[in-house]
């Protein structure tokens, strides 16, 4: 049911998967991956070779490959951005997610990043970097999108569906393996959703370290980070007037240790395709 669920879930991005791919998921071995698909075929599910995808969707394996030779071309940009942002002050992991960490992007693509931060820091870095992106070109600022940073005591991710549960167990760590490994060990729960998050966990213990904090994080007051949280919530309601109070707190966190900035709702609107798809094929949700 796994392979399934997770075959349908990326046919909503029009996402066939490689039957490596899909066993990294799922947890198994190849072997043990053509038993599950082959129980997979009555619920919807295809495979001709190496790629398994929804039934009767073969014809999107061409428009993954070019969006696959997009993503080798932004991946350069991604380094560069990663080991800038391992240098950043307070940043103790820096995790690759989004459409470039399942090897998917458009030729004009940008670059979304999850960042672990130093506790009570979340806010400060946030504001830092919203200013710093501000001034930089186009290209420069794509490639520098912190989508979702997390200060260390706030790890456990309180969104339990299989949306985030993907998200983290395709997150490419770039850098501070021990913050990345924590990352994982604190959202154990998305096994439920992808099985084969062990598989993400051992990449992660390979991320480089980030180099011990600096001198400069000492002579930041702890009472910046409060101080930058209610800025970046007047800019908040500020820019984004037209949206009523309750919808503008559910897409921009605004919690001590956790800022993330969602204007459109694409985790609802993932869930609703995700599931008419498993009730079109009898899947059942997890």
């Amino acid at each position: 049911m796994h392979a399934a669920r997770l075959v349908h879930y990326f046919d909503v991005f029009r996402h066939p998967l490689r039957v490596d791919e899909l066993s990294r998921l799922v947890g198994l071995e190849d072997a043990e991956l053509d038993s599950a698909v082959g129980e997979a075929s009555r619920l919807g599910v295809e495979r001709d070779g190496r790629w398994v995808f929804r039934l009767g969707r073969g014809a999107d394996r061409e428009a993954r490959l070019r969006r696959a030779r997009a993503a080798e071309r932004l991946w350069k940009r991604a380094r560069f951005a990663a080991a800038t942002l391992a240098r950043v002050p307070f940043v103790r992991g820096v995790l690759v997610t989004g459409s470039l960490s399942k090897q998917s992007a458009s030729d004009d693509g940008d670059v979304d990043f999850l960042l672990v931060v130093a506790t009570g820091r979340a806010w400060t870095v946030k504001s830092t970097l919203h200013g710093a992106r501000r001034l930089l070109p186009g290209l420069a600022r794509d490639s520098l999108c912190t989508n979702y940073i997390l200060d260390e005591a706030s790890l456990a991710i309180p969104e339990r569906t299989m949306f985030t549960a993907v998200e983290l167990a395709t997150a490419v760590p770039m850098a501070g393996n021990t913050a990345c490994v924590a990352l994982l060990d604190a959202n154990d729960w998305a096994r439920r959703f992808v099985p084969g998050l062990e598989g993400s966990r051992a990449r992660a213990t390979l991320a480089p370290p980030i180099a011990p904090p600096s001198a400069v994080e000492a002579r930041v007051p702890a009472a910046w980070d409060e101080h930058a949280r209610a800025a970046m919530q007047r800019f908040w309601a500020w820019r984004y007037r037209w949206l009523d109070e309750q919808d503008r707190r559910k897409r921009f966190k605004q919690e001590a240790g956790v800022a993330t900035n969602h204007l459109h709702d694409h985790s609802a609107w993932v869930a609703r395709e995700f599931a008419a798809r498993c009730e079109a094929h009898g899947v059942l949700l997890p």
